[in-house]
């Protein structure tokens, strides 16, 4: 049986009939009687592309609070020279699914620059957080210098509105990558 047709079968179990999983991802309605299936083919789903639309499915508000301890789980045993895509869908999830006995977590993720690319939407996510805010900024500050992840960080810290960032933003105004002179303006104006 390939992955797919384990996804699809688990999935007509609870009621839900796709063709494949990026039906769900595709799709408008809520399902929440899929995100335990989901969850539950976390480790065992070897393709890629399954295993992105997976985590995919996963991006919905009905999986916060369910998900995010499967996918922390799965993002550890996924290595970022093995895939880095992977690693970046589910920092991608948390864009919707975070909560903030979250942050701890994400601060770790994105304080390690060894998880390399993977971290920038866990970075975004961070600016779904209203607490903890001076934590938040901190280490956002601190990735203002990381090719990887500054442009997010800039992003994240306009979304929070952070008057401690403004003086480093003014001066990234002036940096030497578009995308981050960019961004500084784009997150000033916040």
């Amino acid at each position: 049986m390939t992955d797919s047709e384990k996804v699809n079968n688990s999935l007509l179990e609870v009621g839900i009939e796709v063709d494949s999983v990026y039906d769900l991802v595709n799709t408008s309605m809520s399902y929440a009687e899929a995100i335990q299936p989901l969850i539950g083919h976390l480790k065992d789903i070897q393709d890629v592309n399954i295993k992105d639309g997976i985590i995919r499915a996963l991006t919905v508000k009905e999986a916060k609070g369910i998900a995010n301890n499967p996918l922390f789980d799965e993002y550890d045993r996924t290595t970022e020279i093995l895939n880095s895509r992977i690693r970046w869908v589910i920092g991608n999830a948390f864009t919707v699914i975070i909560r903030p006995e979250d942050v701890d977590r994400i601060l770790e993720i994105v304080n390690n620059k060894e998880n390399g690319k993977s971290r920038q939407m866990f970075v975004e996510a961070l600016g779904k957080i209203k607490t903890r805010k001076t934590d938040i900024e901190n280490v956002l500050i601190g990735l203002l210098d990381d090719d990887d992840a500054s442009a997010h960080a800039i992003n994240t810290l306009g979304k929070l509105k952070s008057v401690k960032a403004k003086p480093l933003l003014l001066t990234l105004t002036e940096h030497s990558r578009p995308l981050v002179r960019k961004e500084a303006v784009k997150a000033l104006k916040k």
